[in-house]
């Protein structure tokens, strides 16, 4: 059987082979291996290593210790040996494998008629080159997109067990998908080289709760404070701070109107360091203090109709405060209050 690598796709689909979204636990082991498929491994929360074995150019082999942060996918290309490692906390990953294969009449219910994907062509014209002409078999890409986004809807499509012709063009659509929203991570990141921001967002996601100052973020990300701060700030239109407030009112919101907390936990739950701070940020950014925002939701919940009917900010998602492009600046919806419909508003 032909080894066939990225470069070598040629005419061949990409068929799916496995996939997970799973927690790993330091105490993980996995040997060397490798296989004659592509895998990507993203991080979504923490950060892992994973052993490359190669061999040099004295024909001696050699292990390449690569280190995959929170907010990166690593590409892996057929028969590259390769294991993963987990080294001090736990980490979620999300993880895809997928074969080449030549299209052959009959299969996925003659799906390849309808539609077929010219990855050579794709590989040609977009930055997919840079998977195909990696040296070593691996890229590490910065999620500059919605890499996150589109790998979890793959995964989602791949777990499906009844296919039916529309299910399999969407499976094959969310292919296409995840590979050109790799290809735009590239681009953005060759052209601006900020992928610190979105290390800059994750970290404020999963440290919410804590105090968070700059000279931490600057000590995550490897870089000068004042860099940090005036590019985030260039970046994004919001300062960091500015940003770690609004995420802390937003899940503040969330927790008002799902659970009987007093509000002076809740501040301490999200990281306010006071309640005074968070009365200050709540009248900043919803335009009400805290126990009238409670008030709000209970009206909400109790008549839609009712004359004292109002509506305040809340975040769209709760799904572990998602940081793809359109959610992390359009961080709220509001109703109106005469269509009583969704609309996205940015703060």
């Amino acid at each position: 059987m032909k080894e066939v690598r990225f470069k070598d796709i040629g005419s061949r689909e990409l068929k799916p082979m496995a996939c997970y979204i799973k927690k790993f636990s330091p105490s993980f082991y996995m040997g060397m291996h490798n296989h004659p498929y592509f895998e990507l491994m993203y991080a979504s929360k923490g950060s892992f290593n994973v052993e490359i074995m190669y061999t040099d150019e004295h024909g001696k082999e050699q292990i390449e210790v690569v280190a995959v942060q929170q907010g990166e996918l690593i590409f892996l290309d057929a028969y590259l040996f390769h294991r993963l490692q987990i080294a001090e906390e736990d980490v979620g990953i999300y993880n895809v494998e997928l074969i080449p294969r030549m299209i052959e009449r009959g299969e996925d219910l003659e799906v390849d008629n309808l539609f077929a994907i010219n990855y050579a062509a794709l590989i040609e014209r977009t930055n997919l080159k840079a998977l195909a002409n990696t040296p070593r078999g691996y890229l590490v890409i910065p999620n500059l997109s919605k890499i996150d986004i589109s790998l979890r809807e793959l995964i989602y499509a791949m777990m499906n067990n009844n296919m039916r012709l529309e299910d399999v063009c969407c499976l094959r659509a969310h292919i296409l998908t995840l590979f050109m929203e790799i290809s735009k991570s590239l681009a953005a990141y060759q052209q601006s080289g900020i992928h610190y921001i979105k290390k800059i967002q994750l970290y404020i996601k999963h440290h919410l709760n804590q105090r968070i100052s700059l000279d931490d973020i600057a000590d995550a990300v490897g870089y000068h404070k004042s860099y940090v701060a005036a590019r985030f700030k260039a970046f994004t239109g919001k300062t960091i701070m500015q940003t770690v407030n609004e995420m802390r009112v937003s899940k503040s919101l969330l927790m008002l109107r799902d659970t009987g907390m007093p509000v002076a936990e809740i501040a301490k739950q999200v990281g306010f360091p006071s309640y005074a701070q968070m009365v200050h940020e709540f009248n900043k950014t919803v335009g009400m203090p805290p126990n009238a925002c409670r008030k709000v939701f209970q009206n909400d919940e109790l008549d839609y109709d009712s004359p004292q009917y109002s509506s305040i900010a809340i975040r769209i998602s709760e799904e572990d405060f998602l940081l793809d492009d359109t959610s992390f600046t359009h961080a709220y919806y509001k109703k109106n209050l005469n269509s009583k419909s969704k609309k996205l508003i940015n703060y």
